[in-house]
């Protein structure tokens, strides 16, 4: 919206950045919610005295880009991992835990949850499915859903216990 406005203001005031009828594409990474999400929660638990400023630029982008958590979530709370940042703990003890909850994870997202979606898409693909049968397609997406976000969540989990993390 904003790159179009942008785009027409310029063409009107006979700037030649952008040729009539061309769009500017604006790449942006993938999760920028999320990064901006992780920068607030890092700049408020600063501000109330949640948790002290870290003056190391590498700590910061470690934790703005903690890549497990990154494009599936939760938001993570600056003051729940700064310690852990700088004082990770690794053993084959949590290696082993963190693969074993990935591991499960990924069964419950491709085994389960993408195995449900083929009754789901065919029950909602129906023009009048009976009474049971959208019942039973309301259900199994439901559980769909469950098993996708629990499964994204155990795959986070699992590699944060792989790198160190609780």
């Amino acid at each position: 919206f904003g790159v179009e406005i942008l785009q027409e203001t310029s063409n009107q005031l006979g700037w030649s950045w952008f040729e009539t009828g061309e769009v500017l594409q604006v790449v942006l990474p993938l999760g920028i919610s999320f990064y901006t999400f992780q920068s607030m929660s890092y700049c408020i638990d600063v501000y109330r005295g949640e948790a002290r400023a870290i003056r190391s630029v590498w700590d910061f982008a470690c934790f703005v880009a903690m890549f497990p958590q990154l494009v599936a979530g939760p938001i993570l709370r600056f003051h729940d991992v700064s310690m852990q940042l700088q004082q990770r703990v690794h053993s084959v003890e949590r290696m082993t835990r963190g693969i074993c909850c990935f591991s499960l994870g990924l069964a419950k997202k491709v085994l389960i949850a993408d195995g449900l979606s083929l009754p789901v898409d065919f029950v909602f693909a129906a023009d009048a499915p009976s009474m049971s049968a959208a019942w039973l397609g309301a259900v199994a997406w439901a559980f769909q859903i469950y098993f996708d976000f629990s499964g994204y969540s155990d795959m986070a989990m699992g590699l944060g216990w792989m790198l160190g993390f609780d």
